[in-house]
């Protein structure tokens, strides 16, 4: 006769399977891995992964950040919509210029500019602003999960795999009436539906070489531990 604690444990069984067979499926769905700079794996743990949306917000430095190693190691990328990113800057943090495409105006073709751009690079940068909807952003997101872009939005981006936050900034290298701005630290909250349980992040973006690497201190406290008061500052 079956007993309940019988019921019990094939219960738990069923769960484990199809909780396993779920897990399978996602690592499925998940493209291969464009380069990704080692100090920023703690913002991306799971890499960058093609056909994916990475939503950044409150800093471009970042957003070109993510990309450079993949644009150095042979990506092809463009920049749609970012007209006060300069190519120096891109090159200097990183973007090889003879294998990026610059559409900084794209005005009410964006959407299709978008696309076109989405089926033929690897990366695309996307600056805010564009005329672009929802129903837009969630086509185009399609679209790359089919054609294996990453697509990396400078701001919010509904329905992004992955949010990454610029919620607060400081700058070293200024003593007492002398010195200059050479580091800045941010801490990035990351969110999104492909995280898992919300974290922040400190990474250092270094002002005069334009290296990165993890900060000081990498926070790994939940958004709920910084809330209560209980995460690290």
């Amino acid at each position: 006769m079956e007993t309940q604690g019988t019921r019990l444990a094939a219960a738990r069984a069923a769960l484990r399977a199809v909780e396993t067979r779920m897990g399978a499926d996602r690592e499925a769905t998940e493209g291969p891995l464009l380069a990704l700079d080692d100090a920023l794996v703690p913002l991306l743990p799971r890499g960058l992964r093609k056909g994916q949306v990475i939503a950044v917000e409150g800093s471009t430095s970042l957003v070109l950040a993510l990309v450079a190693r993949a644009s150095l190691d042979g990506a092809w990328t463009a920049m749609v919509g970012m007209p006060n990113v300069g190519v120096l800057a891109a090159a200097r943090r990183g973007i090889d210029l003879a294998r990026v495409a610059l559409i900084p105006y794209p005005g009410v073709q964006a959407p299709a500019t978008l696309g076109v751009c989405i089926d033929d690079v690897d990366v695309v940068m996307v600056g805010q602003g564009l005329a672009i909807s929802d129903a837009d952003r969630r086509r185009l997101a399609a679209r790359a999960r089919e054609s294996g872009c990453v697509v990396v939005a400078a701001g919010r981006w509904p329905g992004a795999h992955i949010q990454l936050t610029v919620d607060g900034v400081r700058w070293c290298g200024l003593g007492a009436g002398e010195g200059r701005l050479r580091e800045r630290d941010m801490t990035v909250a990351v969110t999104g539906r492909s995280t898992g349980t919300a974290r922040r992040v400190v990474v250092c973006l270094d002002v005069d070489t334009q290296s990165v690497r993890v900060g000081a201190a990498v926070r790994l406290a939940t958004l709920e531990d910084r809330a209560l008061g209980t995460g690290a500052a």
